[in-house]
C-alpha cells in the first residue's frame, strides 16, 4: 500500500471533496425500486374500489387504487438504479399531445392460472393507446412476456376455492364513468409492498 504524506493528502482531499456532492445529487435521483407508470382513478370510484379490496383480505389492498399503464403487463417495470430525471424527461414527452379521457368498468376478471383478480375497463384502447406511447419511449424497461392488458387489481396472495372464485366474480362492483387525467410514476418494493410516489403528471383538459 502506498503511503502519502501530508501535503499529498490534502491534495487528494481538495480534488476529491467536489465530487461527493454531486455523486450525492446522483444518487438521490436514482429509482430505489422497480416503477410503474399507472393512470390514478380519481373519487369517488377510488374510496370504492378501496371498500372492495378491504373486504377481500388482500396485500392489494395496501396499493395505490390504479390502472396499470406499463410495468405489469407488455412491458416490465423500470429497473431499480434508473435515473428519475431521464424518465420523468421521457413521459414529459410522450404526455405532450395526451388529452384527458373518461373510462369506466365492465367486469370483475381474473388472469388464467392465477390467484389475481381485477376489474377491466370496458374501453381499453385508451389505455393501450398510452401503453403504446410509453413503450415507443427512449424510457428502458425490463422485460416481460404477458401482452398488455389494462387493469385495476382487486387481490392477490392464496388460491381460492371455486366458490370463492364464483362469488367473488359476481360481486358488486363501481360502474359509473370517470375522468383519467392524471399519469403516475410509482416505485414498489416487492417484499414489504412499500409504494411511493416519484412523479406525477396531469392530461390535457
Amino acid at each position: 500500500m502506498t503511503s502519502l504524506d501530508s501535503n499529498s493528502a490534502s491534495q487528494a482531499i481538495e480534488i476529491d471533496e467536489p465530487l461527493f456532492p454531486m455523486l450525492s445529487a446522483r444518487l438521490q435521483n436514482l429509482i430505489e425500486h422497480p416503477a410503474y407508470f399507472v393512470a390514478e382513478i380519481p373519487e369517488p370510484i377510488r374510496s370504492q374500489v378501496q371498500v372492495l379490496r378491504d373486504s377481500l383480505d388482500t396485500p392489494t389492498a395496501r396499493l395505490p387504487v390504479e390502472i396499470t399503464l406499463a410495468g405489469s403487463s407488455g412491458v416490465g417495470p423500470i429497473p431499480a438504479g434508473s435515473e428519475l430525471s431521464l424518465v420523468e424527461d421521457q413521459l414529459d414527452r410522450v404526455l405532450f399531445d395526451c388529452r384527458a379521457f373518461y373510462a369506466r368498468f365492465s367486469a370483475i376478471r381474473a388472469f388464467p392460472n392465477t390467484s389475481i383478480f381485477y376489474l377491466e375497463p370496458l374501453d381499453p384502447l385508451p389505455f393501450e393507446h398510452l401503453h403504446q406511447l410509453l413503450r415507443a419511449s427512449e424510457i428502458q424497461f425490463s422485460n416481460n412476456p404477458w401482452p398488455y392488458r389494462p387493469h385495476c387489481t382487486l387481490r392477490s396472495g392464496h388460491a381460492l376455492t371455486g366458490k370463492a372464485t364464483s362469488e367473488l366474480l359476481s360481486r358488486d362492483f363501481p360502474k359509473q364513468e370517470f375522468r383519467i387525467d392524471t399519469v403516475s410514476l410509482y416505485h414498489l418494493d416487492d417484499r414489504s409492498l412499500d409504494c411511493k410516489l416519484l412523479c406525477q403528471r396531469a392530461l390535457g383538459a
